[in-house]
Order: structure tokens, then C-alpha cells, then sequence
């Protein structure tokens, strides 16, 4: 039986935070798993970076603050800063090396990192079965599951809950790391979590124990 993540939102009063994923990338384009390699953001990456940046001053606007007031985290993932330098451009955001925590890089594939599942399938006959029968707990050769991602993530949300507390946080991460972070901060079943959608072309408001899609 599915059990909840521990919400880590709810008991606490503190300001937005913004949730983005990174663009698409060319290896998302060519479903490609990328874990903790790299591929550039395509043209239509690039311009979701910056419809997204510009969707986020609107926001940041309706709700009172100014471009100085937030702090940005973000994954060090060079597909992330790519998105971080456009989206930050668009939204007039400061950002720096500090801004970078690699407890937000996304999921890795281990071995599996930079091919397609036909790729896998391939070299690790029934493996990609094998991860559906057990999404949560399975584990690629030398990669990571959600189960590892979840204590990898949970210390990282409660420092930008820490941040928010003062001041509202913008995060740029990844499409699994996205899930975890949400799943924690609204506790729910891990099972929800997989269910969860992983946006490159909107982002997620998460305040008042709850995460509402922003689109551009």
C-alpha cells in the first residue's frame, strides 16, 4: 500500500514558491534519458524559457513583490542554467554560483543516462519492463530511484521552505525532481506522485498547502 510523503508546506506560513521546470532540450526531443547528463535546450526550449520568465514578473507583480525580493535555487545541470539565464533575463531576477544546489539535479539514470528506452531495451533485455512493474523502487544499474531521490530532495525543500519563510523563492529544476518536490511539499501518495505532470511550458505556484499550474 502507498504511503504519504510528509507534507512539508502545510505547517508552515511563508511565501510563494515558484516551480519551474528546465525547456526541452534536444535529447528530450529524441526521448533520450539525460539524468545527470546534458543536452541544449532547443529553439522551442529557449522560447519556453522565456515565455515562462515572462509569465513569472507578471505573477510576481499581481502578487506585490519586486524582482529584488526573490531568491532563486536552482539544479547545476547545464540545461537548467540555460533556462535560468533566459527565464531570470525575462523576469529581471538575480542569480548567481550560490543560487545552485546539486541536491535539486535531477534523477539519474546511471548507466542508462543519454540512451532511448529501444537503447536500453537492447543492451538490458526486460529492464524498462522490470522499472514499470515498480516505478518507485526500481533502480537502473548505478542510478537512482524515487525512493533515493525523495531523501536526496527533502532536505533541500525544507532549506527553500526556511528561505520562504522571508522572502518568496523561485526553483528551476527538472521533470522527476519536479514530482518529488511537490509530492513532498503536498503530501501526498508516492503512487500521485508518478501520476504528476512534468511541464516544460508552464510552471507551479506552491503556497497555502497547495500548487496551482501557472501557464504563460
Amino acid at each position: 500500500m502507498d504511503q504519504a510523503l510528509e507534507p512539508r508546506g502545510r505547517a508552515l506560513s511563508h511565501h510563494p514558491i515558484y516551480l519551474f521546470r528546465h525547456g526541452e532540450t534536444v535529447w528530450n526531443a529524441e526521448k533520450r534519458a539525460q539524468g545527470h547528463l546534458d543536452s541544449p535546450l532547443t529553439t522551442a526550449g529557449r522560447e519556453q524559457a522565456r515565455i515562462m520568465g515572462q509569465a513569472l514578473a507578471r505573477e510576481l507583480a499581481l502578487a506585490g513583490y519586486q524582482a529584488g525580493d526573490v531568491v532563486v535555487r536552482a539544479s547545476p545541470l547545464g540545461r537548467v542554467r540555460e533556462t535560468l539565464a533566459i527565464a531570470a533575463e525575462a523576469a529581471g531576477l538575480a542569480h548567481d554560483e550560490q543560487s545552485l544546489d546539486p541536491r535539486l539535479r535531477e534523477m539519474s539514470w546511471g548507466d542508462w543516462d543519454g540512451l532511448s528506452l529501444p537503447e536500453i531495451e537492447a543492451r538490458w533485455p526486460g529492464a524498462i519492463a522490470a522499472r514499470r512493474l515498480d516505478h518507485w523502487r526500481y533502480v537502473p544499474p548505478n542510478g537512482e530511484n524515487y525512493v533515493m531521490a525523495v531523501e536526496r530532495v527533502r532536505p533541500a525543500l525544507d532549506d527553500i521552505l526556511g528561505v520562504a519563510a522571508e522572502r518568496p523563492v523561485v526553483v528551476f529544476a527538472h521533470g522527476a525532481i519536479g514530482r518529488v518536490l511537490r509530492g513532498l511539499f503536498l503530501g501526498v501518495p508516492d503512487a500521485e506522485v508518478l501520476t504528476m505532470d512534468q511541464p516544460q511550458d508552464a510552471f507551479y505556484r506552491l503556497h497555502g498547502g497547495a500548487a496551482t499550474r501557472i501557464t504563460g
